[in-house]
Parts: C-alpha cells; sequence; structure tokens
C-alpha cells in the first residue's frame, strides 16, 4: 500500500517477484439450510476441507455487482486481484495486512510510474486463466471496459482512481498497458486489491455473453469467470456453495484443496455446530453470539481492530432530520458507554467523532456529544420541538447486531421525549431502501471502508454526490475539501484536509457512530491463518491445520 504518511509523488519502477526496487516503492515482491447435513464434515485437522458457516448465499457472482459482505467475501475468494497487501504476523494468533509497506503483485507483476504518478505502466504475468487464455494487457482493458460500460459498482474503482473513459488506457505489447490518469492517485494501489475489481476471465464471459446481455452480466452473476485461488465446483443455491482450489492459479497454493460454504440462516445453529466440531468457521455471528463462545473448549475467537462503525444515520433531506438542531439532539440522548460495554460485549471502541478513531487519518477534533439529556431537551427547543418529535427508524432483519443496539437506543430517545419507532426489513428490502434514500433513519452495524484514506471514505459517504450518500448529506466545506484531496498527494496537505472535513461531520452530524466494532471470528483452536485486511474479509487461501 502507498504509506499514508509519507508524499507518494515519485518517479520509481518497481518489480515484483524479485524484490528488486528502485526508490520508494508501490508494489513490492510476492507473487442446505438448517442444522441437519450429513455433509457437514469438518476437515481443519484430518483434511483438505475447509467448512464455513454462513447465514447466506452470496447475492452475486459478478465483481461488477458486489456489495454485501458473502457477495464480496466469495468475490474476493474467486477472482485474482491486480495486487495485494503485504502481510505481518501480528504475535496474537492471526495475520494482519502491512499498511506501512507497498502493495503486492498478483495479476500484475511490475508497475512503472511516470510522470508524478500521472501515468502508470503496468506489466501482466505471463500466466495461464482457468479457460486455458493466456492473461494478456487485454484482459485489463477489457475489465475496465466493462465496469465503464455496464456502469455498475466497480465503476467506483476506477472512477476514483481517476479512469473515466477507455482513451486513459493504451496497450503497449501483448503484457503491458499504460493507464493515464489526471492525477496523480495516493490509494492507487489498494484500490487495484479491491475484490469488485477483479480479474475475470475474459474468454469465458464472452463465450456466455449474448446481444441482450453483451457483458454475459446475468450469467456472471449466476455462474462466475473466476481467476483466482479458487473456482466454484458446484452451487446449491439456500444450501451450500462448495468451492475448489484453482490448479492454474500462480500465486502461493491453498493448503485446503475444497471450500464449503454451508448456509445456515440461524445463528444459534452456526454456534452449536461450531461447539460440536462440525464447521471450523462460524460466520456472520453478531458480537453477543462471538463473545459467548469466548472460552469454549476447542474454540477461539479471533478479535482484530478495524475501522468499521455501528451507523445510526440520518437522511436529510425530509423531516425531521433536515434539522441539524435534531440530529444534534439525538446525538447527546445516546449512551454511548453503555452500548459499547453490553450490547457490543466490550468488543468496540467507543466513538469520538464521525470519522472512525482507528483510522490513521483520524484526528481528536472537539466531540461534544457525550451522553447529556439536558443538553438534548434543549436543543429539541431550539430546533422548534420542545416536547419531542417521533420518527421512523429502519433496520435489516438480516443485521442482529442493529436490532440489538436499536432498542437501549430507543429507550434513551424515549427519556428525552423522542419517539424512535423501530421498522425491522427483509435484507433486500432494507438495501433497496438505501439505495432509495426513502427512510428517516436507519441502523446497520459494521460499515466502513476498504482503503483507509480520507479521499476514498468521502467520496463513498460524504461528498454530495457520494456513490453510497445514503444520507443525503451536503456540505459545501465538505465537497471542497474532497476537491482538495482528490488533486494531491501531499501528506501534510491531505491530513489538513482530512481534519476539515471532521471538524465540519461533527458539526452537521449526518451519522452518530454507535460503536467501533473489533472484527469477530469464532473458529476451530486446531485452525490457524486467518488474515485480517481492512474490508474485513476473510482469505481462505491462507488457512491450515495448526499440525
Amino acid at each position: 500500500m502507498i504509506d499514508p504518511t509519507r508524499s507518494t509523488d515519485r518517479r520509481d519502477f518497481l518489480k515484483l517477484g524479485g524484490g528488486a526496487v528502485v526508490g520508494g516503492a508501490l508494489l513490492s515482491g510476492a507473487a442446505g439450510t438448517g442444522v441437519a447435513s450429513a455433509a457437514l464434515k469438518r476437515g481443519a485437522a484430518a483434511s483438505t476441507t475447509l467448512t464455513i458457516g454462513v447465514s447466506t448465499d452470496p447475492q452475486t457472482l459478478d465483481p461488477e455487482k458486489g456489495q454485501a459482505t458473502r457477495a464480496n467475501e466469495t468475490l474476493k475468494n474467486t477472482y485474482a486481484q491486480w495486487v495485494r497487501y503485504a502481510i505481518k504476523d501480528t504475535g496474537k494468533g492471526y495475520l494482519r495486512a502491512d499498511l506501512t509497506k507497498p502493495v503486492a503483485g498478483e495479476a500484475f507483476e511490475s508497475l512503472q510510474v511516470l510522470d508524478g504518478g500521472k501515468r502508470i505502466r503496468a506489466k501482466l504475468r505471463e500466466v495461464t486463466l482457468p479457460s486455458g487464455q493466456p492473461l494478456t494487457a487485454d484482459d485489463f482493458i477489457w475489465r475496465v471496459q466493462r465496469s465503464i460500460e455496464l456502469k455498475l459498482g466497480a465503476l467506483f474503482i476506477w472512477n476514483t482512481m481517476g479512469i473515466t473513459k477507455l482513451s486513459q488506457l493504451k496497450k503497449i505489447s501483448k503484457q503491458e498497458v499504460e493507464i493515464t490518469l489526471p492525477r496523480p492517485s495516493a490509494i492507487l494501489g489498494p484500490l487495484l486489491r479491491d475484490q469488485d475489481a477483479g480479474l475475470l476471465d475474459t474468454s469465458i464471459v464472452k463465450k456466455n455473453s449474448t446481444s441482450k446481455d453483451p457483458w454475459g452480466s446475468d450469467w456472471v452473476s449466476r455462474n462466475a469467470a473466476p481467476t483466482g485461488a479458487y473456482l466454484i465446483d458446484s452451487y446449491n443455491p439456500g444450501s451450500r456453495l462448495v468451492l475448489k482450489a484453482n490448479p492454474r492459479y500462480w500465486g502461493p497454493k491453498p493448503y485446503y484443496q475444497t471450500v464449503v460454504l454451508q448456509v445456515i440462516p440461524s445463528p444459534d445453529d452456526r454456534v452449536l455446530l461450531l461447539r460440536q466440531g462440525d464447521i471450523d468457521i462460524a460466520a456472520d455471528l453478531s458480537a453477543e453470539a462471538s463473545t459467548r463462545l469466548k472460552g469454549v473448549s476447542g474454540v477461539r475467537v479471533i478479535s482484530a481492530d478495524t475501522i468499521a462503525q455501528d451507523f445510526f444515520a440520518f437522511v436529510q433531506d425530509k423531516p425531521p432530520f433536515n434539522n441539524v438542531k435534531l440530529r444534534q439532539a439525538v446525538a447527546y440522548a445516546i449512551p454511548y458507554e453503555q452500548l459499547v460495554k453490553t450490547v457490543l460485549r466490550g468488543e468496540a471502541k467507543m466513538a469520538k467523532g464521525v470519522w472512525p478513531r482507528n483510522s490513521v487519518w483520524f484526528q481528536d477534533n472537539p466531540w461534544p456529544y457525550r451522553t447529556n439529556p439536558a443538553q438534548a431537551k434543549k436543543l429539541l427547543g431550539e430546533g422548534g420541538q420542545p416536547n419531542g418529535f417521533s420518527f421512523d427508524c429502519e433496520i435489516s432483519q438480516a443485521d442482529a447486531d442493529a436490532q440489538a443496539l436499536a432498542i437501549p437506543v430507543q429507550t434513551a430517545l424515549r427519556e428525552v421525549g423522542i419517539t424512535m419507532n423501530i421498522k425491522t426489513l427483509a435484507a433486500s428490502k432494507f438495501q433497496e431502501n438505501l439505495g432509495k434514500r426513502s427512510m428517516q433513519a436507519w441502523i446497520g452495524s459494521n460499515f466502513g471502508s476498504f482503503v483507509d484514506d480520507p479521499y476514498y471514505h468521502c467520496f463513498l459517504w460524504f461528498d454530495t454526490k457520494a456513490v453510497i450518500n445514503w444520507f443525503k448529506y451536503s456540505s459545501p466545506v465538505v465537497d471542497k475539501a474532497v476537491q482538495g484531496l482528490a488533486s494531491t498527494t501531499d501528506t501534510n496537505t491531505r491530513r489538513r484536509l482530512a481534519g476539515q472535513i471532521q471538524r465540519q461531520l461533527n458539526q452537521d452530524v449526518p451519522l452518530i457512530s454507535l460503536g467501533e466494532p473489533n472484527f469477530l471470528l469464532p473458529m476451530r483452536d486446531d485452525l490457524t491463518g486467518f488474515l485480517y485486511e481492512p474490508d474485513g474479509l476473510m482469505t481462505y487461501r491462507h488457512f491450515r491445520p495448526k499440525s
């Protein structure tokens, strides 16, 4: 990763695989539902099968459409990324992305940074894809073109990087492509690592495209066109997805040749099966369910600091939360310490602002919103609602932590005269309403940015035209600072602009962070190799038995 603490305006030639690097590098070297299932067999210590209990199917197998966690994790493990993070051992029983070091290559072999970062020359590895076709520069160009034409989620990644049109890409040779950017990107490496920008097997997609679906979107969503460490072996929606190791994968070979994602909707059932040793990992559990597994024989719970947050968010183009005084009143009523200690079981940090505290860009700006019911009532009066008001707060029925957080929040608001009506929706309906910005307010857990960078974070959430500005938030101060971040790689300037944004967000309160949860992963204690990266998604190829 580009070191966020220093300037990246450099001219370097960077070689992957040999460790030969001149100057400060951008790249470094490395290349059925329910409980009952006779097929649930653990393989952590005795076989080459890894079994993970999950709450639901991946919502898509197309990187262009990745949004939800289960889909993104599947995409990460089945599609090769252009680069990947360097890794360090935490000494706490798990691995972690080393964000102080340059990214390592995966599909890219080397990058040459030219013109102060405005031109990037990328060389692709000479490897064979699952289709039997060689990886070439044409695959990268086609991959970007597909995003531009489909105008779906992955386009955000290329746009954030500065790629908005195909003419910015030029094929230099069979294995080389040159990218022209309008400005240097301080986060080029992390963006190229994102699973939603992953490499598709071009020839497979083309064979399954039609005149009505020229980019094979429908087919890929259901079947995938993988290039990564794992391929799709079989898929029975609602029951299980079985992955098999890709024999043509050029990176480090995974220990587990088979990974079974067993759909077990009930969290209690996932907990039980893990305790019994019938599954290796229990994914998608709430903080409450995960912490209950601490100290259980045969189980250990990984706990890793994150930049994730539990959002209590306000949609600001409609009453009552188009009134900043009322948003501030709510902020003073929240029982922050209680939420972290009880609902989140102490596995979280208490917020000190809208910006996550674990971010390397966090600045300890004034955050006045400590629990203060008297101040909340005062602000209700200043906001024209001295007797309080009523609003609806929507929550996904698939989000156990959000449901648990909502109850004490509702109680605390009632004590200052505010009535919060909790509306629990099906996950698909909740996601639809987020996209429409049709809510008054909503609570969701474990939201965060896959890249710890102020421009990325704001381009994603807080700019007026941000991709997932689900708050309808708009601030000229923030927008101007975001544009400044987009046009500079100077660390001091970026830190100053990040501070401006954080102070404005704390004043405007587009959302309240109810807590900053640790990443919790319960798994069998004879399993090792968990890697935590900023996206909070598991990388299956690193897992192996301790023995």
